[in-house]
């Protein structure tokens, strides 16, 4: 009857531990605050003090399953809580008498510790069944030693200890054991439910990725928010930035309301700090709202390169506890968003990057076609007035069209005129030793290219191809579409250029005995790479004496407007 009662008791107390709001925090790797373990120590020392309560007399002692409660407090909560559990545990004992009183008390104490210890040593997700018997078996050991060396007469100690160390260390050991298996299965249930909120982050990270590509804002916020609310067991989540909540879903969405200043002092210690706060405390929350059923919060910073956007933070209400996978599982969440955001600041970063270089690079055609052709007009202006005007006419086009040109493309039929005028410009000076030659289709004049993707071609084949040759030559302008690209050819039949030469071209190097060759070329080369990528660009080929050809590559394109 005695041990059906005992085991009754144990069955009873194990449930009741599963259901305690600090066993959750235990089993989830949180450590008893000063509180909890207050608490563990009452209630397991109040489970040895019943287990006293039940024992029955035998030959002037007591026979109890006391130590129980004692190493189970120890191998869940601690040192302090075993201790805790062994001192309220030994105080009915105290007042039941007999010769082993002494002993009984001191050994409570002493496997109080020891329990704990083995909690300290193992931890508490590492403390299986076996080391759970082991621990009740060393316990066992301890109360025989301790009435056996402490109780007075020993012979009565030891006639006591003979009718009953084995059953009482096989009765002992198994209440343990039992105990350990119910609390071990709420464990096991813990842990599927942590693989659950490892599933439920990776729905919430897939159905938020993308949400944030344009910022933080009260439309994106929501829909962040709808979505955790969805795949957590949230009471409510909200996002904030500096200043304002942008979202509230759930509980005290009556009085949290989007668009006002932030009522939660947690969220101001977050932004203050740049530090998560994860609280059960009703008051960390600090929402002054009398009606607010708000009583738990995990508060996360949306940081991006140290800078603090905003917070995002889930809510628990009534007995409900933030655990501390979910705390995890926001902080991932929070993150994940952090990273949103630093990459659309990169890319805005790389989008005002890429205009500066595409305007320094158009800007440099500028000084560079300017001085080669304000040349030109200064040696006509005195020997053909009539033909210098025109020029001038021919230049005022040109420069017009290049600093009031907002627009990174033109039409192809466009690109051609302005290397018509320079061709214009250039045969003024040298005469009939400069000739142009086109071969484009109808077709493809409309279509976009970009702006001064022709004329740096055509001004280096004649400069370094066809100029340095006392009968000139030809540069020849040809354009075609495959499936795959558009291509735009310039070709000259000038001096070429040598081999070693060659590789330096499109790099931007200054080319021994060809200083400047290259600066268009490489110009081109960039702002094509950078508007279309890498795929496209420029290819040359030169052979000394017979000419030059570069072939610019671009993708297949829409018409131009």
């Amino acid at each position: 009857m005695k041990s059906l009662q005992n085991t009754i008791l144990v069955v009873v107390v194990a449930f009741i531990t599963t259901q305690l709001p600090v066993f959750s925090r235990m089993l989830s790797s949180c450590d008893p605050k000063r509180r909890d373990k207050i608490t563990l120590s009452l209630f397991f020392g109040t489970f040895s003090a019943m287990g006293t309560l039940m024992g029955f007399p035998l030959l002037g002692s007591l026979v109890s399953c006391k130590i129980v409660g004692v190493v189970a407090g120890g191998l869940l909560g601690g040192p302090v809580v075993g201790l805790g559990a062994g001192i309220i545990g030994s105080i009915p004992r105290y007042f039941l008498g007999g010769f082993t009183t002494s002993a009984s008390i001191v050994a409570n104490l002493l496997i109080g510790c020891f329990a704990g210890w083995v909690n300290t040593v193992y931890g508490l997700k590492r403390i299986n069944l076996k080391i759970a018997l082991l621990t009740a078996l060393g316990s066992e050991i301890i109360l025989k030693t301790m009435i056996l060396t402490l109780s007075r007469p020993f012979e009565a100690a030891w006639a006591l200890e003979k009718k009953i160390a084995l059953p009482t260390s096989i009765a002992n050991s198994l209440g343990l054991l039992l105990f350990f298996y119910i609390v071990k299965g709420v464990f096991n249930q813990q842990e599927r439910l942590q693989a659950e909120s490892a599933q439920n982050a990776m729905l919430v990270i897939k159905h938020t990725a993308g949400l944030l590509r344009h910022g933080l804002n009260e439309e994106s916020a929501l829909k962040v928010a709808e979505t955790i609310h969805a795949h957590t067991s949230a009471a409510a989540v909200a996002v904030t930035d500096r200043v304002n909540i942008l979202a509230f879903v759930g509980e005290g969405s009556d009085h949290h309301l989007a668009g006002h200043p932030f009522m939660t002092a947690s969220t101001k210690y977050v932004l203050d700090h740049r530090t998560p706060v994860v609280s059960n405390d009703r008051s960390t929350i600090g929402c002054s709202h009398e009606s607010c059923t708000l009583s738990a919060v995990a508060d996360m910073p949306l940081l991006v390169e140290k800078e603090i956007l905003g917070s995002i933070k889930i809510f628990k209400s009534g007995q409900d506890m933030v655990t501390p996978y979910e705390a995890e599982l926001i902080q991932g969440i929070a993150e994940f968003l952090s990273l949103q955001l630093l990459q659309l600041k990169l890319d805005e970063l790389e989008t005002l990057r890429s205009h500066a270089e595409y305007n320094a690079l158009k800007a440099q055609i500028n000084p560079h076609f300017l001085y080669n052709t304000l040349g030109t007009i200064r040696s006509l202006v005195h020997r053909d007035p009539d033909v210098a005007r025109k020029l001038i006419k021919d230049l005022s086009d040109l420069m017009r069209r290049s600093l009031n040109s907002t627009e990174e493309n033109c039409q192809l039929a466009d690109e051609l005129e302005t290397v018509r005028k320079y061709i214009r410009i250039e045969k003024a000076r040298f005469g009939e030793r400069v000739r142009m030659t086109e071969q484009i289709p109808a077709s493809m004049l409309s279509e976009a290219v970009p702006v001064f993707s022709l004329q740096p071609l055509v001004e280096n084949a004649v400069k370094h191809g066809l100029s340095t040759r006392s009968s000139g030559g030809t540069v020849r302008i040809s354009a075609w579409s495959t499936d795959e690209a558009r291509y735009l050819r310039v070709e000259d039949n000038g001096v070429g250029i040598p081999e070693e030469q060659l590789q330096l071209l499109l790099t931007g190097e200054p080319c021994e005995s060809y200083r400047g060759t290259g600066i268009g070329l490489n110009n081109v080369n960039q702002r094509v790479r950078r508007m279309y990528g890498d795929r496209f660009g420029l290819t040359v080929s030169s052979c000394e004496g017979v000419g030059t050809t570069v072939t610019v590559c671009l993708p297949l394109m829409v018409k131009g407007g």
